[in-house]
């Protein structure tokens, strides 16, 4: 050890030395990136263009650039989620995606992309939280074309059924991962604790919201908030302005004005001071937030907050970055963000990623640094940094044409001056530590700061508490509400119910089924996902009580889940792992909530019977079995013979991960071993069509030896 630590000593005497003595100028000469002399960055500058107001009320932004045989064109619309009713949140993001690829009266959202790759144009719709848009590019001359295809996008989309549907499912699955990162968590939850959980620009689409959005919802928004007269036009590229000005109206003729106003903005109000926690027992870290409600962008501190920011936490050399990760070693991430915005005030946030077991004291520096920044000015360096950060970096937010004309569209539709942009970088060349500080000390408030920790509070170096009262915020993703209107159970129902299942049992297997000790059944599923036909093969092995094998084939690869009595595992093509605690409840679940389980003992179960209905022409006895928290089964049964034709439930969507409404519909019963079994089987979820089956065996009391269910 000592040779070891002489040896280091020497070599950092050697690397001081080194580093004391003056560079020969024969080495200097080997650098000649010191010669080189940058010029300043250049200024923003506007392109000369042509604002023409058509008579259907659609404003125009044309500005010719032929440096390259393109055109391209930009629509700005006064139509957002801010306006789309709270029990169906999600039916603008829906409405702005299928406007694209649901079709128009003249072609085919199909034919559209078809026609659209031919010319190697692109054609995209959106709607956001505020405005939906339209983007077009395009050859020259394959643009008036382009624009016939906007145009009828625009004004005569049809909405395709299958294209909403593909639409909806999307957004099931973003629903259903919405609680992956972290990050995502805390920005969600904390714009619920400014704004509050039911607010126009807090709200969150849900599995019941995006559920219950229909077609003709989307035609209903359309028709209310798309028109000329809510629509900026940037047009940029070659073109000859008067001919293009003739070819947009022409396009766009008949499109009619806007019959109402549009509704009001909503309010944002003022909450009080809160602390939170939205507990995630998986987490070893915590996601540590801290904010209030910021200001629009035409407040006089506009500038120097942005500048403020830049040195509290915009970047490397930033306080937050150099106090809570490299000096305390607290955090993996840490910033802020200014809290300005466009249209709305913003939100001023601070945040770091941090161990659970250090949040309380991220938390403490964080606000820490914040009330240094408004109690003492910043330093002539730090400001100068900032400074030029953002005149460097903001350049590049305007490097083309079409980024200018875009943000002069926004100035004009929120009532700004067309050289905001200008002042903006003059206001920020001109600050000083003393105008940041008054600005920080008007819009900063730390006593105002609410706080978010997204973590295990089990793992917390404290509970918060000492910031005030906790408020538990649970992140839960609620499940649809696919249960049915049952009337209340009865002494006569229930004991009906019990019979009509005791009469499914006897056509079923009769009094075998009480000795049936388990089976090994053998199905084929052909389905489609997102246009591709897939054939799968399953085989399911129960042996009860507690005792399940299902090996799945499918043309991506094998996979088998195993449950044990109370341990479960999983073969993938990546090996072997065990079954998580709620994968555990599902698999027994699939053991008692499986039809020829229930039949197998109708008495251990709540059924009840409702009221008879036909079923393709068939009338049916039905039967409503209750299984808890929220699980049902609805059995429709053919009223002559008691067999099952069609089972109702609660499914998964296997792509997804989300919830469905599923219906099993049997048919062609054949013996399998003494028992009727369907052949045949359909599977709708939501009412679509999602699988066709047949059943290829049926093995009553198999014999299984002892390492059948064994871990590998």
């Amino acid at each position: 050890m000592k040779r070891f630590l002489l040896k280091t000593t020497a070599l950092l005497l050697l690397a001081l030395v080194i580093a004391s003595v003056t560079v020969p100028e024969a080495a200097a000469a080997k650098r000649p990136w010191e010669k080189f002399k940058y010029p300043d960055l250049g200024e923003i500058k506007m392109p000369e263009y042509e604002r023409v107001e058509l008579d259907n009320g659609m404003i125009l932004f044309l500005a010719v650039d032929d440096e390259l045989p393109l055109v391209q064109l930009s629509a700005t619309i006064k139509a957002g989620s801010i306006y789309e009713p709270a029990h169906l949140t999600g039916l603008a993001s829906i409405t702005g995606s299928v406007l694209r690829t649901g079709g128009t009266e003249k072609w085919t959202g199909d034919e559209i992309d078809e026609i659209v790759e031919n010319m190697g144009a692109a054609v995209e719709t959106w709607v956001g939280g505020a405005t939906g848009g339209a983007y077009l590019s395009a050859l020259t001359e394959d643009a008036d074309q382009a624009l016939e295809i906007l145009g009828q996008i625009l004004m005569h989309p049809v909405f395709d059924e299958d294209k909403i549907t593909l639409a909806k499912t999307q957004e099931k699955a973003g629903i259903s991962r919405r609680n992956d990162e972290p990050m995502s968590i805390a920005m969600r939850e904390f714009t619920k604790v400014i704004f509050g959980a039911d607010h126009e620009l807090a709200r969150v689409k849900e599995y019941d919201t995006i559920g219950s959005i229909t077609r003709d919802d989307l035609v209903m928004f359309h028709d209310l908030f798309f028109h000329p007269d809510r629509m900026y036009l940037v047009v940029l590229g070659d073109f000859d302005t008067a001919d293009m000005i003739a070819k947009i109206e022409t396009t766009f003729a008949g499109w009619e004005k806007a019959t109402a106003p549009l509704p009001p903005d909503p309010d944002i109000p003022n909450f009080p001071r809160t602390v939170n926690v939205a507990a995630k027992e998986d987490l070893t870290q915590s996601m540590v937030l801290m904010g209030h409600k910021g200001i629009r962008n035409d407040n006089e501190h506009y500038a120097a907050i942005q500048v403020a920011n830049k040195i509290l936490g915009g970047g490397f050399s930033s306080r937050l970055f150099n106090e809570v990760r490299s000096k305390r070693g607290l955090a993996y991430s840490t910033g802020s963000q200014a809290g300005t915005g466009w249209r709305f005030p913003g939100t001023f946030v601070a945040f770091t990623g941090t161990k659970c077991e250090t949040s309380e004291e991220a938390l403490d520096v964080m606000l820490e640094q914040i009330e240094l920044m408004t109690t003492e000015p910043v330093t002539e360096k730090e400001l100068q940094d900032a400074v030029d950060g953002i005149m460097n970096s903001d350049v590049f937010n305007y490097d083309t044409k079409r980024e200018v004309l875009d943000r002069a569209v926004l100035f004009e539709m929120y009532g700004y001056p067309q050289d905001f942009l200008t002042t903006y970088r003059e206001n920020v060349l001109t600050l000083t530590p003393e105008t940041v500080l008054t600005a920080c000390q008007a819009v900063w408030k730390p006593d105002q700061l609410s706080l978010l920790v997204v973590g295990n509070p089990e793992l917390f170096d404290g509970d918060l508490s000492k910031y005030g009262p906790v408020n538990d915020i649970d992140i839960t993703i609620p499940e649809p509400k696919l249960t049915l209107d049952v009337p209340a159970a009865t002494e006569e129902t229930l004991a009906a119910g019990q019979a009509l299942m005791g009469k499914a049992a006897a056509a079923i297997g009769g009094k075998k089924l009480a000795s049936l000790k388990g089976f090994v059944s053998e199905m084929t599923l052909d389905l489609e996902i997102q246009g591709m036909p897939i054939s799968v093969t399953a085989e399911q092995t129960i042996v009860y009580p507690d005792k399940l094998k299902v090996v799945q084939k499918t043309p991506f690869g094998e996979m088998t889940q195993v449950l044990d009595g109370e341990a479960g595992w999983m073969l993938t093509p990546g090996g072997v792992q065990d079954v998580p605690a709620d994968g555990l409840g599902d698999m027994k679940q699939e053991i008692t909530g499986a039809t020829m389980s229930l039949l197998r003992d109708p008495a251990g179960q709540t059924c009840q019977a409702l009221d008879q209905e036909e079923l393709d022409g068939v009338l049916c006895d039905r039967v409503y079995v209750d299984q808890g928290d929220g699980d049902f089964q609805l059995f429709y049964l053919d009223a002559a013979s008691g067999l099952i034709l069609m089972e109702q439930g609660k499914g998964q969507d296997p792509m997804t991960g989300s919830p469905v409404q599923e219906k099993i519909m049997y048919a062609d019963y054949a013996d399998f071993g003494g028992y009727q079994r369907p052949s045949t089987i359909t599977i709708l979820h939501d009412g679509e069509h999602f699988a066709a089956g047949e059943l290829k065996k049926f093995v009553p009391n198999p014999k299984v030896d002892d390492g059948f269910f064994a871990k590998p």
